[in-house]
């Protein structure tokens, strides 16, 4: 009698095996359940190059609840990887989107957020550094009020030096006053400055 060859066993899927799919292969899968299980668990068990694949489908995401779900994991895993992916985010044409990628950049440590917003502040596009001022205003972060005070006393956009006077004012940094004042030595025409500067000087005073 010939020996007979044995047939190799048929390839199961992880759910008929029992093992765990691998959820940065999952971020891509064609359902979008699939994928917002993937984001999430991503997000509560970091993987080596999970910022960068997360950021990755989000470039290409079209489902709301996916997208909700990456924004989050980035959130939450919370590393200097994970705050540089979102950037890019801050110049897209898309508000929401971009709302959304500010948003988790704020939900971050302040001393993890702040180094990948900071270099905003140079850009040359002025809506970035609005976005920039926006993100950092918001951080309890001790180097806050020089940021902001820098912008007021040396950018040339009036309406990035308004952000940082509104981000001071809900911040509540008094010991921003003389950059307040130089501001509106700079701007000495412009009404919406003179108006700013008197309503944060007003904020601190009240305090």
């Amino acid at each position: 009698m010939g020996l007979v060859k044995k047939k190799a066993a048929p390839e199961l899927a992880p759910a008929a095996t029992g093992a765990r799919p691998d959820p940065l292969a999952s971020l891509e899968d064609a359902d979008a359940a699939v994928r917002r299980d993937a984001a999430h668990a991503l997000g509560h068990a970091a993987l080596p190059g999970a910022e960068a694949a997360l950021a990755h489908r989000l470039q290409a995401e079209g489902d709301a609840g996916v997208r909700e779900a990456i924004l989050t994991a980035l959130a939450r895993i919370a590393t200097p990887e994970a705050a540089a992916a979102l950037v890019p985010f801050l110049d897209r044409e898309d508000a929401a989107l971009r709302n959304a990628a500010l948003e988790s950049l704020q939900q971050m440590p302040a001393e993890v957020a702040a180094p990948a917003l900071l270099p905003l502040l140079d850009h040359a596009d002025a809506d970035l550094r609005i976005f920039a001022v926006q993100g950092l205003g918001s951080l309890a972060h001790s180097g806050r009020a020089d940021w902001l005070a820098r912008v007021m006393e040396r950018d040339a956009d009036v309406n990035v030096c308004l952000a940082a006077v509104e981000a001071l004012a809900e911040a509540g940094s008094p010991e921003a006053l003389s950059s307040l004042e130089t501001l509106a030595r700079r701007f000495p025409d412009d009404a919406f400055v003179a108006f700013a500067v008197d309503a944060a000087r007003s904020s601190f005073q009240g305090r």
